[in-house]
């Protein structure tokens, strides 16, 4: 039987000339990793010369430490890990991070999530996908198949902004399209249009990491009907300020 861990291809690459990047932050009580054998967890091109990974004592960094449990993220954490005890009693984490030239394979994400698995199942309590803005439970990624098929959902998040801006509706968008070397995605819409919007966004991260690229200008036509039109994201007096991470591209019909 073949145990080769194969990576996560990308059928339609094209270089970008863009980066792409993956930041994982990982809570313990204590410190947990004391060694790193990722043999047999990682395709054979993951990229580990660019692997990056830091332990942070709250001791040491406090402001760093908790900079990834305080606002926004907090709120995040409170409604997906429930428990906040978990990085509140945490004394330290590790950033991992991967960052590599817009590449023909996903294996760098392959290679980070192996390292928080590792992590993970040494006793670690929290993950934090920093571009994405997702917790998980250390419990759930120390379960992580090193052979599971790549989902996209499981990459980026799609959010819908509660508050409605006059003159563009609710704000949907992407984060952490990054990991993939390509902007982040935006749209506009009325209340009752925000799970449309979130399906088009859903299929457009997934064409984006097949490797396909979109520039502005370019127009894509939905559902046979519509034609929607790429444009440079650029918050102003109409257009709402999300706070990407990095580039975004605004999708308008």
């Amino acid at each position: 039987m073949d145990l080769r861990v194969e990576p996560w291809q990308r059928p339609a690459h094209h270089p970008s000339g863009r980066e792409a990047a993956v930041l994982l932050v990982v809570f313990a009580a204590d410190e947990v990793l004391t060694g790193l054998d990722l043999t047999g967890v990682v395709p054979a091109t993951a990229p580990v010369d660019a692997l990056d990974v830091r332990l942070h004592r709250h001791a040491e960094n406090p402001e760093w430490v908790d900079g990834f449990r305080s606002g926004p993220l907090r709120s995040l954490a409170e409604r997906e890990l429930r428990d906040l005890r978990l990085l509140d009693e945490a004394t330290c984490c590790y950033s991992i991070q991967v960052r590599v030239p817009d590449p023909a394979d996903l294996a760098h994400l392959q290679l980070a999530w192996a390292v928080a698995a590792a992590a993970s199942r040494a006793g670690a309590t929290a993950v934090l996908d920093v571009f994405a803005h997702d917790w998980s439970l250390a419990a759930s990624i120390a379960g992580l198949d090193p052979h599971r098929p790549f989902t996209v959902l499981r990459e980026i998040s799609v959010v819908a902004e509660s508050e409605e801006s006059p003159g563009f509706g609710h704000a949907v968008h992407t984060r952490g399209m990054l990991k993939f070397g390509r902007p982040d995605l935006v749209m506009g819409v009325p209340g009752d249009r925000i799970g449309e919007a979130a399906e088009i966004l859903n299929q457009l991260a997934r064409m984006l990491a097949d490797g396909h690229d979109l520039k502005p200008g370019q127009q894509l036509r939905i559902d046979g009907e519509r034609t929607l039109t790429v444009v440079p994201y650029a918050p102003d007096d109409r257009i709402p300020d999300v706070r990407l991470i990095g580039d975004g591209l605004l999708i308008t019909s």
